[in-house]
């Protein structure tokens, strides 16, 4: 009776402000007179992982499809333009729908913070970065502020 093995990986990963989950499961079939030499074994079970490892460093290597964003250069981020604000839109991260409201007191709060901690304008970066003003953010528009503006912060505090 064979013996059947089953490694599984996982990777988050974060790019532009986004996160992705990647996983993978192998599972081989070995010859069950492995179990009497746990040399023998331990060394195929990470033969296993490193093909699991293998195979999830390509897929997270490999290039994304993006959403479109009328820019057609690789490295350019979302832009939201003036007609991205007021659209109602359902689904989750969406303007009115799931956690697309007004931003909150506490985000207002903190991106005000973290702004001075980063020695830069609110309302110029929040343009720049956004495509909105300061006061017209959603609260998902503001939780990728608030990613953005710590960005800085951790850029600047390396350099010191």
């Amino acid at each position: 009776m064979p013996l059947s093995i089953n490694v599984g990986l996982s990777r988050k990963t974060s790019r532009d402000f986004q996160s992705t989950g990647v996983s993978i499961n192998v599972t081989a079939e070995l010859d069950a007179t492995l179990l009497a030499k746990p040399n023998e074994l331990q060394q195929q079970i990470d033969n296993l992982y490193a093909q699991a490892r293998g195979a999830i460093n390509r897929q997270v290597s490999a290039p994304e499809p993006r959403e479109s964003n009328g820019d057609n250069r690789d490295d350019a981020p979302r832009r939201y333009s003036r007609s991205d604000h007021g659209r109602s839109n359902n689904g989750n991260g969406n303007r009115n729908g799931g956690n697309g409201g007004a931003m909150t007191a506490s985000q207002r709060r903190a991106i005000l913070s973290i702004a001075e901690r980063a020695h830069v304008n609110v309302d110029e970066e929040c343009r720049e970065i956004i495509g909105a003003p300061f006061d017209a953010l959603s609260v998902r528009e503001a939780s990728e502020l608030i990613d953005h503006l710590k960005s800085l912060v951790a850029a600047d505090d390396r350099r010191r």
